[in-house]
């Protein structure tokens, strides 16, 4: 009997000490991530119709639908100025579908290129149908364009302080993938029906995502050596409308589970201060440099100078083939 006693205070210690070790280790080893979108209705290089605004906005909620994925979503309000009503639409199946609407400025500005006072002025103005469309909700986010998020700590601190009197938080980015690079070559092939073409771009814009994963995963375990919670920026276009589901499902694969932005910002490292930077860049290497400067930078890939090419040659043809289209 005194042996059975024994065996059992035993097995319940044991079992004790393996629920704290899952306990710390748990949260620590998961892997999370929230999804983001700028330029919501739509990504504005080019003109498209408006069935081809309600058709992309329809496939990427449908597929975070598929993946029962809640994410947030940055709206320029002028990239639709002209057509305010589908606008409104097309926030409103935002909304419906549970997803959060932020702020990504009413004309796409550069917080670099901005006096304070009008960059704060654009943000207000970037409100007025998004804020009509949310009811008693208020907007909590905030996403500079090309994220230029102050050249100067001064300008970076005036930022944060603006921001705050609006009741927005900034929301930064860890990953990205180069989508806006991508985007018009393909949609250029889809207008040609070049589908044979525009599908093996694709393939191709999936490939340079999946090395762009490897490499933050990478650098982030590096610079933190653990797991933290990443939040990815996607845009509004015709390809994500396209690649979400594959880029869901590699994220699925990888081991990561999906959470609003809300539950990411809560980690601590959304709470250190970055240096300040003249140009638009991920917060990976904004803490990395603030820090123990950890990473190889120079080994991150980035998109090859045909694909800028392609991009530049794509946005030339397509504005000049999409001048009569409207959305008005």
């Amino acid at each position: 009997m005194l042996i059975m006693k024994k065996l059992v205070n035993i097995f319940t210690l044991a079992c004790a000490y393996f629920t704290s070790i899952h306990a710390i280790a748990g949260p620590l080893y998961q892997k999370k991530v929230s999804i983001t979108f700028d330029d919501v209705p739509i990504h504005g290089e080019f003109t498209l119709s408006e069935q081809s605004l309600r058709k992309i906005n329809k496939q990427l909620l449908d597929t975070l639908e598929k993946h029962n994925i809640k994410v947030t979503g940055f709206v320029n309000e002028g990239h639709l100025k002209n057509n305010p009503k589908l606008l409104k639409t097309l926030l409103s199946d935002w909304k419906m579908r549970g997803h959060q609407l932020g702020n990504h400025t009413f004309s796409h500005i550069s917080y670099h290129q901005s006096e304070l006072k009008l960059y704060l002025e654009d943000i207000k103005k970037g409100a007025v149908i998004t804020q009509q469309v949310l009811g008693q909700q208020k907007q909590r986010y905030f996403r500079p364009p090309y994220l230029h998020a102050g050249e100067t700590n001064e300008s970076q601190h005036l930022l944060h302080n603006g921001l705050k009197k609006l009741n927005l938080e900034l929301v930064p980015v860890t990953m990205e993938n180069a989508d806006y690079i991508y985007d018009a070559p393909y949609t250029k092939k889809l207008t040609s029906n070049k589908i044979k073409e525009a599908k093996s771009y694709k393939e191709q814009y999936l490939a340079f995502t999946e090395q762009r994963l490897d490499f933050y995963e990478r650098a982030s375990l590096n610079m933190f050596e653990t797991s933290i919670p990443h939040i990815l920026m996607l845009h509004v276009n015709q390809l994500n409308a396209d690649s979400l589901d594959d880029i869901l499902t590699s994220l699925k694969s990888r081991g990561y589970q999906f959470q609003t932005i809300d539950k990411t910002l809560q980690h601590p490292i959304y709470t250190q201060p970055t240096q300040a930077f003249k140009f638009g860049i991920h917060w990976l290497y904004r803490w990395d440099k603030s820090r123990a400067n950890k990473v190889s930078w120079a080994t991150e890939p980035e998109p090859s100078s045909d694909a800028f090419s392609a991009h530049n040659r794509a946005i030339t043809t397509l504005k000049k083939e999409t001048s009569h289209v409207s959305v008005d």
